[in-house]
């Protein structure tokens, strides 16, 4: 066929007339980062129905999308937070009506939780406007704060178990809550919460959902996983809860983090922390290895390494990408925020990035610090809703 002949089929048949089973080739085939599958709905109606029509597409394309970059939800003003692109260098237009006085205490998939006096939580996407209203958890001190905002600091993280617009009949909530940080899990639709044990007492740094079970981490490295024995039922009723690493006798001055590299394994993150009256900075990272083996005694190793993977951690649910996937995105680095419940007279100033390799600091560029009577910036992954990613929540 001539030349002249191809472009006039072309010419004729249209983007828009591309056989579907084409078109859901090509998006089959798109990688990260999200604004490649934004613009691949902006090319026409046809495009924009093949990932908004098509749930299965739509599934895989979400699931795909959380191993990006995330960006950092900041604050703009009283009323509005704004996204701030850490690999691109740059704030993003699109604003969001989430309310600045009101701590994030988790972010996961790209929806925030926040909790009220009644230390009931609520769950919030920005980009879509969806809305999970849970009960309170129950802690004695409910009806004992003495500050305004004092309740927001007795829920210290809220992670989910997968993402909503995945699988949305059947994912789990689960909170650190209380001076313990102790855990109760909840499914959406249930009016109470399931508490576990404690079986392992000291108060609790992070969790995350890893193969079908939840693992939390203490301030003195001991590891627990939390299975929900009816994990397929209706209802969070039972629990197989199981010591992985005995706490140690002594702490330190580090936060943990439990992460789950590129290669799903679990890494236990030690973020160390000075103070001076009341400042704060971060002054090192320790990165370790949960090595587990069947008929062995599960232990933790050091590594200096992480290979390809960059983590970011903070008030997000804490994760890792593989940086080669993005430009700009640097390897074996840690991403990291201020998340501290103390907001200095400096504002959230204790963030930036880390090399494991060099073991140097560097902050984000063109970041000002927030205003101190605001909460800090946290790490949030958008959610793909049709060609758009920006249709804010309204409280």
């Amino acid at each position: 066929m001539a030349v002249s002949e191809k472009q006039n089929l072309l010419k004729h048949t249209g983007w828009a007339n591309l056989p579907k089973n084409i078109i859901d080739s090509i998006i089959e085939k798109s990688v990260p980062p999200l604004s490649q599958f934004i613009r691949f709905g902006s090319v026409c109606k046809a495009w924009h129905a093949a990932i908004t029509e098509n749930r299965s597409l739509r599934s895989k394309i979400l699931k795909r999308c959380h191993h990006q970059v995330p960006f950092l939800m900041i604050t703009k003003s009283q009323e509005k937070r704004g996204l701030y692109n850490i690999i691109e260098k740059k704030l993003h237009g699109v604003e969001f009506s989430v309310p600045y006085k009101r701590r994030c205490c988790g972010s996961s998939y790209g929806w925030i939780a926040t909790v009220d006096w009644t230390l009931a939580i609520r769950l919030v996407n920005p980009f879509t406007g969806g809305i999970f209203d849970l009960p309170s958890v129950d802690i004695p001190v409910v009806n004992k704060f003495t500050k305004e905002d004092e309740h927001e600091f007795h829920v210290k993280k809220v992670i989910l178990s997968d993402d909503p617009y995945v699988n949305p009949d059947n994912f789990m909530v689960l909170a650190l809550f209380g001076a313990s940080s102790s855990i109760a899990i909840i499914r959406p639709g249930e009016k109470t919460w399931t508490y576990t044990s404690n079986l392992e007492t000291n108060a609790k740094d992070d969790a995350i959902f890893h193969k079908g079970k939840f693992y939390a981490v203490d301030f003195r490295l001991g590891i627990i996983s939390v299975q929900v024995t009816n994990m397929n039922g209706s209802l969070v009723s039972a629990f197989d809860e199981k010591i992985i690493i005995p706490p140690e006798e002594e702490g330190d001055n580090a936060f943990k983090y439990i992460v789950e590299s590129s290669d799903g394994e679990l890494l236990i993150v030690q973020r160390f922390i000075s103070t001076y009256g009341p400042y704060r900075w971060t002054t090192n990272f320790k990165v370790l290895k949960l090595r587990q083996h069947a008929n062995h005694v599960a232990r933790l190793v050091e590594v200096r390494n992480i290979g390809d993977d960059a983590l970011f951690l903070g008030d997000n649910c804490s994760m890792s990408v593989a940086a080669s996937r993005f430009p700009e995105c640097r390897p074996s680095s840690i991403y990291f925020t201020d998340d501290t419940i103390l907001y200095t007279l400096e504002g959230s100033i204790d963030m930036g990035i880390f090399s494991l390799e060099t073991g140097c600091f560097q902050p984000f560029d063109d970041m000002d610090p927030s205003h101190s009577d605001m909460p800090p910036p946290f790490f949030i992954l958008p959610t793909l809703v049709g060609n758009r990613v920006t249709h804010p929540c309204q409280y």
